[in-house]
């Protein structure tokens, strides 16, 4: 299996993909609020070159290979400081999720699961399809207080997700939350959940 980040693997996840996928371009939004936050204002530019428009409007759908691009050019912009490659993906989800909960959507989930972890968890599948065409989002309990989300056709590295997914329960306030992934083909991935 080739590292991730490597060009290789970049090129083995775009081929992946299904051209017809798309994502909200508040996820494109979220990166590149990342960058500037984390990063400067030629990062934020390069980030836009490399997945090709000058500007993404929050609600309109765009190519997820576009997606895909500005996050892996955002991580290697970021990763001398954040622990490298991976340690840039897991800043920028827990950043993303952070601007997730200051919008509508996120502001709805969170009165949708009230504080409960185990209700966040049920509602992840239908928030992934709100905010993505393509792939598939599964949960499967084992547990009461742990799950198992499996993501098919993942756009996003597995790093990524991890620290999406860690900043979302923390906001539950649950106890000695744990997050594990483990892929199970290029593009899909299986994300433990559990907390006490």
């Amino acid at each position: 299996m080739t590292s991730l980040g490597s060009e290789e693997e970049l090129f083995q996840r775009l081929t992946s993909l299904d051209p017809t996928h798309t994502m909200r371009g508040f996820f494109f939004n979220s990166v590149l609020e990342v960058v500037r936050l984390l990063g400067d204002e030629s990062a934020v530019k390069h980030c836009l070159s490399a997945a090709g428009e000058p500007r993404y409007l929050d609600f309109f759908s765009y190519p997820t290979e576009s997606y895909v691009r500005m996050l892996y050019t955002a991580a290697k912009r970021l990763s001398d400081r954040y622990g490298g490659f991976e340690g840039a993906l897991r800043v920028m989800g827990a950043r993303t999720v952070m601007k997730f909960f200051d919008s509508a959507a996120g502001r709805a989930l969170q009165v949708v699961v009230e504080g409960n972890p185990k209700r966040l968890l049920e509602n992840l599948p239908a928030t992934h399809r709100m905010g993505l065409r393509g792939g598939h989002c599964t949960l499967r309990w084992e547990g009461s207080t742990r799950g198992v989300l499996f993501i098919e056709r993942i756009s996003a590295p597995a790093p990524f997700i991890e620290g999406a997914l860690h900043t979302l329960f923390e906001a539950t306030r649950a106890r000695n939350l744990k997050v594990a992934s483990r892929q199970t083909a290029p593009l899909d991935v299986e994300f433990e959940v559990s907390w006490e």
